[in-house]
């Protein structure tokens, strides 16, 4: 009978697993989120659950909510930006499940509200971790579960990485 690798692994495991590989990456780039970020989706790419153009569009996705998490970026463009190269990564028809999952947690940083008067605000976390949170949850998932476990590890990852940015605070 054949076991799958995630049979007899605990959530304690994974998520002691998902804590070293995130310390493991922040130590090795002393400090540069955008270097993290791409060490992540560099593992992703070499394990096969994305592509190198994949990975180029979701550094640009994440640079985009960087930049407008700075105090004089622009959340709201870049939320519009992000929501367009999301729409063309996904109606390409050839992106990844992976990739759409991480991209889709990118776009999940931001968040909108409406106010009563009619005018809607974007805002993001200074650092949102959404999207690597999504990338390490999908590169550890992939492990126990192939293709099918790094969507599943990625939005877990991108959940929790929203509960990182809304205790954080958002700009």
């Amino acid at each position: 009978m054949d076991n799958p690798t995630y049979l007899g692994t605990d959530i304690s495991g994974m998520i002691h697993a998902a804590r070293a590989e995130a310390r493991r990456i922040m130590e090795a780039n002393k400090g540069d989120v955008i270097g993290d970020h791409q060490a992540i989706l560099d593992r992703l790419e070499t394990g096969g659950l994305i592509t190198g153009e994949e990975s180029r569009t979701l550094l640009d996705l994440y640079k985009l909510g960087y930049e407008a998490g700075e105090p004089k970026g622009e959340p709201q463009r870049a939320y519009f930006q992000s929501r367009e190269i999301y729409n063309k990564l996904a109606a390409s028809g050839k992106a990844s499940p992976v990739a759409l999952v991480v991209a889709s947690a990118s776009i999940g940083s931001f968040e909108i509200s409406e106010d009563p008067g009619g005018s809607t605000t974007v805002t993001i976390a200074r650092v949102s971790y959404g999207s690597s949170l999504a990338g390490i949850g999908a590169g550890i998932g992939s492990l126990f579960g192939g293709p099918a476990g790094g969507v599943l590890g990625g939005a877990i990852g991108g959940l929790i990485g929203g509960i990182v940015d809304d205790k954080k605070g958002k700009k």
